[in-house]
C-alpha cells in the first residue's frame, strides 16, 4: 500500500505539472462540469467546516474512540493518518512542489480540503470496531469524496490536485496501520467482508446521485461529458479504493 501510494502520488505530480497534456486536460477538466449557484453555495457551505479545528476535533474523536476501546495502537495509528497527511500536504505544497505555468495561479497539489477529509475518514475506518467497519465506510467515503469533488466543482481545485491529495492520504494511513501493527497485539482478524469493499464503492456512488439531484451537469460538448466523467469519477474511486484497502488491512491485521 505504501509502494503504490508513492508512485501514484509521483505518477499524477509528474503527468499534471511536468507534461504539457498533462497540465491541459487537468484544466480543462477542471471547468469541464457547471453547477447552479444553489449547489455551489451548498458545496462552499460545506467546505466552510473543513478547518484545523475539524481535524483536530477529529483527531480527538478518533483518538478517544481508540482509547475507550484499550487500543492504544489503533490511537497511534490515527494520530499518523491524520497528522502525517496533512502536515505533508502543507510541505508539498508550499514549500516543494512548484507550477512551471504561473499563469493558471500557484501551485494547489496536493489539495488541503481533501487530505482533510480523507486522512480523517481513513483514521475512522483504522479505530472503528470491526461490526462498525461496513457503515463507516459508506460515511466516510461519501463525506471523502463529496469534499473532493466540491473543491473542484468550486474551481478550488485541479482534479488532479484530489487525487494527489488521495495517495497522501493513503501513504500514511499505511504507515499508520505498519507501525500499530508492530506496537500492538498480533490479532487474527478475519478477511474483509465484501460488504466493506462495497459500502466504500455506495457512499462514493451517493455523492454522484446527490450532485446529479443538485443540478451538476457538464458543459455543452461530448468532449466536456467525457472529461466530467472521469474527472469526477476518478476522485470517487480514488476516495472509495482508498477505504476499502484501509479497511481490509486493519480486518486482517488489528480486528
Amino acid at each position: 500500500m505504501l509502494l503504490a501510494a508513492l508512485l501514484g502520488l509521483a505518477a499524477t505530480t509528474y503527468v499534471a505539472l511536468r507534461t504539457s497534456r498533462g497540465l491541459r486536460l487537468d484544466a480543462e477538466a477542471m471547468n469541464a462540469v457547471g453547477s447552479p449557484r444553489l449547489a455551489l453555495y451548498r458545496l462552499h457551505e460545506g467546505l466552510t467546516w473543513v478547518s484545523v479545528g475539524s481535524v483536530a476535533l477529529s483527531l480527538l474523536a478518533c483518538v478517544a474512540l481508540a482509547l475507550v476501546r484499550r487500543r492504544f495502537d489503533l490511537a497511534l495509528g490515527a494520530v499518523i493518518a491524520i497528522g502525517g497527511s496533512n502536515v505533508t500536504t502543507q510541505i508539498l505544497k508550499y514549500h516543494v512542489i512548484t507550477r512551471p505555468d504561473l499563469s493558471q495561479g500557484p501551485n494547489s497539489l496536493p489539495s488541503g480540503h481533501t487530505t482533510v477529509a480523507l486522512s480523517i475518514a481513513l483514521a475512522a475506518v483504522i479505530v472503528a470496531p470491526s461490526a462498525w467497519r461496513s457503515i463507516v465506510a459508506i460515511g466516510v467515503s461519501a463525506t471523502a469524496t463529496l469534499v473532493g469533488v466540491a473543491t473542484v466543482l468550486g474551481r478550488w481545485h485541479r482534479p488532479s490536485d484530489v487525487v494527489a491529495a488521495t495517495f497522501v492520504c493513503l501513504l500514511w494511513a499505511a504507515l499508520g496501520l505498519l507501525i500499530a501493527a508492530l506496537v500492538g497485539q498480533h490479532v487474527s482478524g478475519k478477511a474483509t467482508r465484501v460488504s466493506v469493499h462495497l459500502g466504500a464503492l455506495i457512499g462514493a456512488s451517493a455523492v454522484g446521485g446527490l450532485l446529479v439531484m443538485w443540478g451538476v451537469r457538464p458543459q455543452e460538448g461530448m468532449r466536456d461529458l467525457g472529461l466530467g466523467l472521469i474527472s469526477l469519477g476518478a476522485i470517487g474511486l480514488a476516495c472509495a479504493v482508498s477505504v476499502a484497502a484501509v479497511a481490509r488491512v486493519a480486518d486482517r491485521h488489528l480486528a
